[in-house]
Order: structure tokens, then sequence, then C-alpha cells
């Protein structure tokens, strides 16, 4: 086993396997192993399971893509980017953040990650108030609009992982926020 340890590639390892068996299933034996390290070496490094499950859920959530919004004066540019920013994210770990919404519920050692996750949807609720700020998007809780404009990525993306047939191949971002602005633009 080496003695350098490819902490991103452990970290990504850690997610796949936590996404694919829950927490209870997942072992640190599988993590190891599909990382090519030492067991033990995870013990030393992150004590236990929960420990190294949150470190690489903290670690992977804030260098997702939509941890890092921006807010621009084009109302639409924004939004489309934020959209394209959730994708990205739900592709990469879209899995392991329905695992731990579960999981959490039954493990409370995992409820420190999502703390992780916090930053993420306050700064994308950011750019909702900011424009409604601008007068350019509706007045009304910034929050319940930004569920709005992703709730629909969130049910196609459950659906796609969970292998059910699709009726759409997948979601075009401009028409999603068109929808989106018709109803919630500022007049």
């Amino acid at each position: 086993m080496p003695r350098y340890i490819d902490v991103d590639g452990l970290f990504d390892t850690t997610v796949a396997v936590f996404a694919e068996r829950g927490y209870r299933a997942t072992t640190t034996q599988e993590i190891a192993s599909r990382a090519g390290v030492n067991e033990a070496t995870l013990f030393r490094r992150y004590g236990d399971k929960a420990t190294l499950i949150s470190t690489a859920l903290t670690h992977a959530l804030a260098n997702a893509p939509f941890a890092h919004p921006t807010t621009t004066g084009d109302v639409t540019e924004d939004l489309v980017a934020l959209v394209n920013a959730y994708v990205e994210t739900n592709r990469m770990y879209g899995g392991a953040v329905e695992t731990l919404l579960v999981d959490m519920q039954r493990h409370p050692e995992l409820r420190t990650v999502i703390a992780a996750f916090m930053p993420q949807l306050l700064n994308a609720v950011h750019v909702i108030a900011t424009h409604q700020d601008r007068g350019q998007l509706t007045p009304g809780d910034p929050v319940q609009k930004l569920v709005i404009l992703l709730a629909p990525l969130m049910v196609f993306g459950m659906l796609a992982r969970s292998g059910a047939e699709m009726p759409v191949a997948e979601f075009d971002p401009n028409a999603l926020v068109a929808t989106f602005l018709d109803g919630h633009r500022a007049r």
C-alpha cells in the first residue's frame, strides 16, 4: 500500500460507496479496498466511519459547482448558470446527497454534513434575493422561489438514479428558466 494517500481520490471513493450503499452498508474495508489504502490508515486519520464519510462529503460539497453561484445584472443568465451548476453538482454527487438526507434521520452522526450543504443553498438563495432586491423577480420568500426553480431537476434526478423510464432525455436549462421567469419575473 502507498505511503502517500490521494485524499481527493479517497474522498471521491468514500462518497461513491456511501451513495451506492447508504451509511449502514458502507464499510471502511470496502472504501480502503477501492481507494487502494490500508483500512488501519483510515482509522488513524479519521477515527471512525462517520467522520470519514462526513469529511468526504463536506469536502465534495464545498468544491462542487453549486457551491459558487455568481450574480451579475442579468437575471436570466444568473438563473441559467445556477441551474447548470445544480445539474452538474447533482450529476457528480446527487446520489450521495439523497442518501445523506435519508440516512441522517437514522444516523445522527451524519447531521453535521448538512452544514456543508447549507452555505450552497444560502448562496443560491442570495442569487434569488439579489434579483428580487433589484426588482427583477417578484417579492416573496427566496427559499421557496429557489425550490420552485430547482424542483423539476430534483425530481428528475431522483427518477434517473432510480432507473425509472424518463419521459424526457434531459432538461433544457434555458427553457426551465424561461418557464420559471414567466411566473416570477417582476412586471
